[in-house]
């Protein structure tokens, strides 16, 4: 059965699924929550942004103190990884957010149907620590910030 934008409200099978929580506020669009202090996070943002031409998506640095109260998450936990809370209240983090925001860009149905196939997932989210270690803020926490 298909429950709230997820197959079911059991946690495992969310967490299988990249849904790490739920918010409390239901929005009418899609907000993709970032970190507006790392270069490599504004460029992908950017280019998010304009492949976005109908608007579908709202864009949301962590350092506004909605971001905590939208995602339901402490601003900690948003600094470890982009986060894409539906309107339904679902929130993705990492590579799990990347999937999830192809569904609401034009052609994005196709990266998104590629990184739903079994086993690609665990690779994305590998790539995606990696990208946010090498490529995060300079002199975040060790180098474990995020995209």
């Amino acid at each position: 059965m298909f429950l709230g934008g997820y197959r079911s409200q059991d946690p495992q099978a969310m967490l299988s699924e990249g849904v790490v929580g739920r918010s409390s506020g239901v929005r009418n669009r899609p907000t993709l929550i970032f970190d507006s202090d790392c270069s490599f996070c504004r460029r992908w943002v950017g280019r998010v942004v304009s492949w976005d031409r109908r608007k579908r998506l709202r864009y949301l640095p962590l350092q506004d103190a909605k971001a905590a109260e939208l995602s339901g998450r402490k601003r900690e936990e948003l600094a470890m990884a982009v986060h894409l809370v539906r309107p339904d209240g679902a929130v993705f983090a990492g590579a799990a957010a990347v999937r999830e925001t192809f569904a609401y860009l034009p052609g994005g149905s196709i990266p998104r149907a590629v990184m739903s196939l079994p086993g690609i997932m665990p690779v994305a989210a590998r790539v995606y620590a990696w990208i946010a270690r090498t490529h995060g803020p300079v002199g975040s926490r060790s180098g474990d910030a995020l995209l």
